[in-house]
This record gives structure tokens, sequence and C-alpha cells, in this order.
């Protein structure tokens, strides 16, 4: 039965009606007892018979979407495989199709529709890896425009762990095909992705790049499942997909067997269902059976009205990892002025030498002074604004994950950096003037964001509140046409220079009063460009401050600002505190204690962090490691302090030169090593165990280390001295398996503490990891493994290097890894340690070759 999916989703969500998904692919292919291939893709082509049952016993089932077993079919991903992209999708098209007729015939008229299936490609995208964003897109592209010429009606994006690479794909297929896009997150244990995000970063993210319908397949038990389910419920006005596995796999007679029975699992899908989720479905360990269970028990439930988030008018920007609300519940934000070269000497001489060392350290104080959001402006002649723009908000997100504004009068500029921006940003900005709306709102619809919008047209600034607030009408109403809502509108009435427009200041805070109170329901936010209003004058903090208290006062949900300017931020923080925005007034007292003033209403758990010095949340990313130097040597000195904070920070470009410096005024590359290198990397490391650090962080951190070492190895070898080796470690994803993130992270963590790593790549057969291992006599070797298919495999090169090495009276010691196991697991399958990340890793290799 064809029907248009989109069409199909709008009926079923009308109706309060779910829409069913299938279950899991590559445990059905195990359970099937067939094992001559190297991916499960090549059962398709080499097996089409079992790939059609499986589709034919999930379509009796009652699933509405088949998922196509075209899960790693990408180009950038099939290396030494049996059969190329488009062989893998077509096989599996037909298969479908084949099934969607056959079971149709027998009478079942439930509509059916074939999702073409995508996933990681299995790379770190910059600056954590090596992959660009273009490279991910094109291969994402060839696919998609593949799969939509093949017939297929949806594209189901899922299992993705870093949001950078999803809106890679999701371009890929909005800008290529007209397919409809899922989009599906996967969580760790901590329930964020791989990259840090939490729940509500991904709905912010995703949501802004209009997918059809968001949420998160595989994890881990139920009850995450649920957690998880419970908080994308919480925050997104899109539908929501939930696709849980059924339970943790375990091993059980040599099998890799999932414990939770449909009955159960049904049960937890209920609860979702009931909280509002739209599309449910299973993933790994599901079998035809749960999702039949799913099935009768949610028809049963009837009708359930679809949920609105819990503050469904929030205007929100994100990062990568990390989402700031503006306004609202959450009070007004500071964004950042000083990135912005206007007025500013330095700045324009630092743009001008495209020095991005200069842009650190400006985001890095400013993140430190209490900003929230920082605006990236390069406007300036001379120079190639929309690169510079590019490169500079690349650069800020290597190192911190603060959400940006955008800042150009350029459309063009605007643009580069949107396409590039990995997250949901403010752009500054729009106005009244139709050809800059024509130009703008486009923007902001096709790549997401919340755009500030000046009160100004072609008639100029209205002298009055009134004449501004006709103005911003406007610019609602036009954003509205483009399906702009208006809590992702922030209007600046605009501030004019007092010395020269007296009166015109109390209009500017009478039109956030005026538009306040019409739209302020809906969600309209306000901002202004506070430090205008002082220009000519003397002493322009007292005027700053004043009128930013009386634009505080009169709705003001967001601030340009220079952070570093006491006054403003006294008035920043005394306003918070007197309008409940700080609750206890805890963040004033952080910010000011020393004062022998008593504390009313504060625990004695609150006034004890505050004492100990516990930073700012908004802060914290970018404090610097002082409180840790208690722990390290007494003796360091000034350059060996500076390369640990470098290292901390992850100011790449710094590592080296600094390195070089040390070296050539006498300090030993061993003293080095050991005074700086280790304990900055240990100091990251606590922080990404405890949560404060996320692996964005530690990758950036690594990859300054590796900078250091690039120096200190040419060193050595211009001084003919030989570099040391802690060990050498062989790391392999298992053969069958063809995703090795997880295993690129651990190396490159293990060689930053001087371990040598010996790294055979993905889909590695047994015989050449014993080889390599016996060839160079290792100590130890580290295994991966991403899907539950290819565990099976991780068991048996264990088996079969423990049976080789005995022959001729040696052993090994073995870790692994991978999103699928667990430490139990880790144990039943033979080996020695299970590391859940690459820090663990390090702490591994330290005690096998240490002792």
């Amino acid at each position: 039965m064809k029907k248009d999916f989109r069409g199909f989703l709008s009926e079923q969500f009308s109706n309060g009606l779910p829409v069913f998904m299938d279950g899991a692919m590559g445990t059905m292919i195990q359970a099937s007892g067939i094992c001559d291939y190297d991916i499960p893709e090549d059962v398709s082509v080499e097996h089409p018979e079992i790939i059609k049952n499986i589709h034919k016993m999930y379509l009796k089932a009652g699933s509405n979407v088949l998922t196509a077993n075209t899960f790693g079919a990408l180009p950038l991903k099939l290396k030494n495989v049996r059969y190329s992209t488009e062989k893998y999708l077509s096989s599996s098209i037909k298969i479908m199709e084949e099934a969607i007729s056959e079971i149709e015939a027998e009478g079942i008229a439930r509509p059916h529709f074939k999702a073409w299936n995508t996933s990681q490609i299995g790379r770190l995208l910059e600056p954590m890896g090596d992959l660009t964003f273009d490279e991910a897109y094109e291969t994402y592209k060839e696919t998609a425009i593949l799969a939509e010429k093949l017939g297929y009606d949806v594209a189901l994006i899922e299992t993705m762990a870093d949001l950078h690479e999803v809106k890679a794909a999701v371009l890929a297929v909005q800008e290529n095909t007209k397919l409809p896009i899922i989009a599906s997150m996967t969580f760790q244990k901590n329930l964020r992705t791989l990259t840090g995000a939490d729940v509500q970063t991904v709905v912010t993210y995703l949501e802004s790049l209009h997918v059809d319908i968001l949420g998160f397949n595989c994890g881990g038990s139920l009850e995450d499942g649920e957690k998880l389910a419970s908080d994308f419920l919480r925050y997104s006005h899109t539908p929501v997909i939930v696709q849980v596995n059924a339970g943790i796999p375990v091993v059980k007679n040599g099998k890799t067997v999932f414990l939770v029975e449909p009955k159960e699992f049904s049960e937890s899908q209920k609860k979702n269902r009931l909280n509002g989720a739209c599309v449910l479905g299973g993933c790994c360990g599901t079998t035809p059976e749960h999702i039949k269970a799913l099935v009768e028990k949610i028809e049963k439930t009837g009708s359930v009205k679809p949920k609105m988030p819990d503050d469904k008018d929030s205007t929100l920007i994100c990062s990568y990892n990390r989402t700031v609300q503006i306004g609202g519940s959450a009070g007004p934000m500071i964004v950042g002025e000083r990135i912005n070269p206007t007025g500013k000497k330095k700045v324009k001489e630092a743009l001008k030498a495209h020095d991005m060392n200069f842009v650190l350290e400006e985001a890095e104080s400013q993140i430190n002074a209490g900003s929230q959001i920082l605006d990236v402006n390069v406007g300036l002649p001379g120079i190639d604004e929309a690169q510079t723009m590019v490169d500079a908000v690349k650069t800020i997100q290597g190192a911190f994950s603060t959400p940006l504004q955008i800042d150009s009068s350029e459309a063009p500029v605007i643009e580069k950096a949107l396409r590039y921006y990995n997250g949901k940003a403010l752009i500054n900005s729009v106005n009244g003037r139709k050809d800059v709306m024509d130009k703008i709102f486009p923007l902001v619809k096709h790549y997401g964001g919340s755009v500030v919008a000046l009160c100004i047209d072609e008639n100029g600034i209205a002298p009055t509140a009134e004449g501004r607030a006709n103005v911003a009408r406007k610019i609602i109403a036009e954003a509205h046409k483009y399906g702009i809502p208006t809590r992702d509108i922030v209007i600046d009435t605009l501030t004019l220079t007092v010395s020269s427009q007296q009166k015109e200041a109390l209009e500017t805070c009478r039109a956030i009063s005026l538009l306040k109170d019409e739209f302020g329901k809906d969600g309209l936010k306000f901002i202004l460009g506070v430090s205008n209003i002082s220009f000519g004058l003397p002493r322009r903090d007292i005027i700053n401050s004043r009128f930013f208290a009386m634009a505080l006062f009169s709705g003001l949900d967001a601030c340009i600002i220079n952070p570093l300017s006491q006054p403003m931020m006294e008035t920043y923080c005394g306003y918070r505190a007197l309008a409940n925005f700080d609750e206890n007034c805890l963040d004033y007292i952080q910010k000011y204690n020393g004062t022998t003033a008593p504390l009313y209403n504060v625990t004695q758990e609150q006034l004890s962090a505050i004492n100990a010095g516990t930073p700012a949340k908004t802060a914290q990313e970018a404090k610097s490691p002082k409180n840790e130097y208690s722990q390290l040597p007494e003796d360091l000195n000034t350059d060996e302090k500076n390369l640990i904070d470098i290292i901390y920070k992850g100011f790449k470009d710094q590592s080296a030169p600094l390195t070089k410096k040390m070296l050539e005024e006498g300090a030993k590359a061993v003293s080095i090593i050991d005074r700086c290198i280790v304990p900055a990397l240990d100091m990251v490391g606590k922080d990404f165990e405890k949560g404060q650090k996320f692996l964005p962080q530690l990758l950036l951190s690594a990859d300054t280390v590796s900078y250091a070492f690039e120096v200190i190895k040419t060193f050595l070898k211009e001084t003919g001295m030989a570099e040391e080796s802690k060990g050498t470690i062989v790391i392999a994803t298992v053969f069958g398996d063809i995703h090795d993130i997880g295993k690129n992270i651990v190396r490159a963590m293990l060689e930053n503490y001087g371990f040598e790593v010996i790294d055979l790549g993905k889909n590695v057969p047994p015989e050449t990891i014993i080889q390599t291992v016996i060839e160079h006599d290792i100590k130890l070797v580290g295994l991966s493994a991403l899907m539950t298919t290819t565990v099976t495999n991780m068991e048996k090169t264990i088996l079969l290097l423990r049976s080789a090495l005995k022959e001729i009276g040696k052993s090994v010691k073995i870790m692994v890894g991978g999103a699928v196991l667990t430490a139990d697991y880790a144990t039943q399958i033979g080996a020695d340690y299970y590391s859940k990340d690459a820090m663990q890793s390090v702490a591994i290799a330290k005690e096998v070759f240490n002792g």
C-alpha cells in the first residue's frame, strides 16, 4: 500500500496514533546461523532470502517501516569489502519491495515504508579527528542521491554519536533529495553522547535542522531508555522516536544473548508511548516477537495526545554539547563583545595577521569573566571575511563549548559560518528592510538558529518606541512566512548615543516593554548592544552600567557587553539577585564573597562549596588548573606552569613554540614529559572522568601534546639521543566491524602517554593480530567492537590468540572496549581488562607495563 511517508506521519500523529519501526537486523542475521560474510550487508547480496524472511517477520509483527540492511554502506567506510555502496543499497531495496509485496498479497493492509539506513562514517570530524565536514557531507550526499533514485521512502540516520556528523548527513539529504529524515542518536551510560551532548542539546540542535523525527536508539538498559525518552519528550517540539535494546547483552554457551523478554520490552515502551513518544521500535537484540508484543500493547492504549515541551517558548541556542537559554526562566544572558574589530586596534591587527591564538585568548578571558555566549565579528577591509569567520569559529569551538553569535553584515559570511558551525547559533542580524530579510531569513530557516532583529528599516530608526515596535511587528510577520517561530527571534530595539539623542534612551527601554507585553507570551526575546549608549562621553562605565540596569528592568533578555568591565558585571550580578534569577543569591555570593555580611537562607553545604572556590558553571570549562598545582612539584618554573596550562586548555598552536623554547634553554626532554605533559594529561583525564570535560576537550589536549611531542622527537633526533618507549601495544577493530572511532581515540591517548602503538585498523582478521603479536613480542592487545554482531568475532579472536601463544609458551594481556561491551561481558569472553574509555586504557597500560 503506497503512501507518502510525511502524509502518513501527519495522519497518524493528528489522530494520536503511533508509527511502528522494526527491530534488530544484525542479531537476527546471527540467529539465522549463516556465517560466511564479512559485514552484515554482504548477506543482502549473497543470501537475500534470509533478509527477506526477517523483513516479512517484522511486517507480520506490525511494523510500518522496514530498515534496510545498509547500516555501514557508505563509500568512505567501505574499504576491503566485497561489494559497492550501490550494490548493497540496490540489493536491499529489492528485498524489501519483495517482502512488502508478498505480505500485502497475504492481506496485511497496514501502510509500509522502506527506510534507507545509514550511520557513522567511523572517523571523527575536525577538530577532534581528521575528517573534514565537506568529506562527510559528500559521502552522505552520494549515498542519499542513490537511495532516493532507487526508491527509498525515508532516510534513517541512526546510532549517531557526533552531532556535527549528523549535521553533515542531514544537510546532504535535504540539499540533494526530498527524502524525509529520521535522526537518531546513541547515548553512553552517562546519558550523554560520545562528544558530551545531553538530551536538551541534541533536541535543540536537531530541531534547528528541521528533521522530521528525532530521538535515540541502541544504548543500555530499559531504565536508561525510559529516562532518555522522558528527557526527549520534555524538550522536543518534534515527534520523538524511541528504539531501545532488549537490555544489555551477555554471553551464554558461547553466544551473545539479550535477556529482556518481549513482554518486559513492550511494557517499557508503553510507558514511553504514554509519555508522548510517537515512533516506536527496537534495536539490538529485539526480534519480531518483541515488535509483535510492542504493537499489541500499544494499540490497546488507543489515542495518545502529542506532548508539547515543558517550556515550549524557550529561546535556545547551543554548541555541540552545551545549550544556553536566552531569557525566560534562565534570566538574561551575557554575549561577550570583544571579538570584534570595531574600535579595537589589537583585534584589527590580530585579524589582519590571522592570529587565532589572540582570538582564543579573547574567548577564554570572556568565558572566565562570565559570558554565556560569545559574539564573533571579523568584518575588516582587506581580509577574506568569510574564511576568517569560519577559521575563528572552528578555533573557538575547538577549545570551548560556549555557544556563539555569528555577527556580520554580509549574508555570504553568515551562510558560510552557519554551514560549519557545530550547533545552533545566534545570528546577528536581520532588520526590517525587505532586501535584508530576503537574504537572511532563508539562511536562518535552512541552517537553523535564533536571529537578532534590528528595529530599523528603509525609513531608518524611528525616534519613538511605537515606531520601533511597528518595525519589529513587520519583521516577526515576515519571519513567520519562512516558518521561523517567534521564540527564535531576538529583537534589538537599538541603543542610540545619549550624548546626541538623549530622549531616545528611554524610548529604547519603552519599546522593549511594549513588545514584551504583546509578544512575550509567544517567546519573543530582546537584546541590546549596551555600550553604544555612552559614545563620546567621559567615564563611559557610569552611563553604560546605569542604562544597563534600566534595560534589564524593562525586560532585556540578552546583553552584548564587555564582561571584563567591573561596573557592568556588578550591575548584571546585582540584577540577577534582585530579580530572583540567582536562587539564594549563590552566584552573587560566590563572585563577591569576602564581606562580613551574614548569609541568610544558605545551606552549610552551599556555603562550603562557595568557600572552597567551586567554579561557576558558566566558566567551568575554561578554568585554569590552578587548584591542581598543589599536586604538582613545588619547584615548577613559569614555562612549566604555562605548558601545563596550555595542554589543559588545548591551545595546540602554543605548545610547540613553548616546548622548543624550553629545550633550547636547557630543559631535559624527559623532564618536560614527566613534569608537564603527563601531569597535564592526568588533570584533563580526571576532569573527563568526573564529567567536567568531554571527549572534544580530551582529544584537543591530546592533540596539543602531539605538537609538543613532535618538537621533542625532532630535538632528540638532532641531538642523537634515543627516544624511549614505555611499551608497545597492538590495537585493532575486530573482523567484520568497520568502525574505529573508539580505537582511534585510545591510540591518541596511549601515544601521548609515551606508549608505542601498532594500529592494525578495522575489520582485522584474527590471523593478522596473532601474527603481529608474535612478531613484535607484544605484552598488551586492545580489541574494539561497536556492533553486537561482531562481539562474537572478538571472543573468537581472543580464543585463537591465546591458543596460538600457548603453543609457543607465551601469553598476552587483552583489553577490550566498545559501545556494546560491559565489564561482565568482557570477562565472559575471556578478556583480562574492560576499558570503558580512553583514559582507562591508559591506566591499564600503565598497570601492565609498570607492574
